[in-house]
């Protein structure tokens, strides 16, 4: 095994370990996370690496929050498996992957791809604790906090400032110019926004007919099965997540070249 990959493999493993340790990653979360990891050191180079590396840490650390009276509880909690890293990293890892194999925009790809990621999970975090009450983005009608397309300024700072995260590590990593954390925000706030859009609209939401309660998944609550309200049923927020992250890998990929 050649030792550039032999180093990439173990780095990604010694990450996705420490996750699964703190028990922000599944066993299968883990798994996943070393390939992830392993493609975006061996052909990221430390921008991406250390890009990732402040989206998962950052991430972790947010989702330990305590969970905000009245807030819709996700339905997988806030360990990430092996879908949810997958549709948060996948883009960034194809990204590089695409740069090595001699592809102009593959690096924009990653940093918008990590922007969008990070602003999405910053604003979901933070946007719940928010002092004025979410609203649909699409009605401006107030939702139930961490229901899927409901927004809040709080939100918005929030995802700014995640992707500018991403983009300022990116920037000091590379050594280039500062405009690589601005084109970081805008891809961030691009996936934000379309996470938010797809959520409001084709992302599957369900609701107990016995109780009223809501919930991102199907399944049986009160002794019967949930009813879809509103939404596809196959598009679930790990699904939302991917588009948000293929959004910003585009918007990245239009805004700078080679970061």
């Amino acid at each position: 095994m050649p030792r550039r990959v032999a180093v990439s493999l173990g780095l990604g493993a010694l990450v996705a370990g420490l996750g699964w340790q703190r028990r922000a990653l599944t066993l299968d979360g883990a798994i996943a996370a070393t390939g992830v990891g392993a493609s975006t050191f061996g052909f990221g180079g430390w921008p991406a690496s250390l890009g990732l590396i402040a989206f998962f840490v950052s991430g972790s650390a947010l989702s330990r929050r305590k969970a905000v009276a009245g807030e819709l509880v996700a339905a997988r909690g806030h360990q990430r498996d092996a879908v949810q890293v997958f549709a948060n990293g996948g883009f960034a890892a194809l990204g590089v992957a695409l740069s090595a194999a001699g592809c102009p925009s593959g690096r924009s790809m990653a940093l918008g791809a990590l922007a969008a990621a990070a602003a999405d999970t910053w604003a979901s975090e933070i946007g719940v604790r928010s002092p004025s009450p979410p609203r649909s983005i699409l009605t401006g009608d107030p939702v139930r906090p961490g229901v899927s397309g409901g927004v809040t300024p709080l939100g918005w700072a929030a995802a700014g400032v995640g992707a500018a995260l991403i983009g300022g590590v990116w920037a000091l990593a590379s050594r280039r110019r500062w405009g690589t954390v601005v084109a970081a925000i805008v891809a961030g706030l691009a996936g934000s926004l379309a996470d938010s859009l797809a959520g409001d609209t084709v992302q599957a939401s369900y609701v107990c007919v016995v109780c009223g309660d809501p919930s991102e998944a199907g399944g049986a609550h009160c002794g019967v099965q949930r009813l879809l309200v509103r939404g596809v049923p196959w598009i679930t927020n790990d699904v939302v997540n991917v588009i948000a992250t293929g959004v910003g890998a585009l918007a990245g990929a239009s805004l700078i070249r080679d970061p």
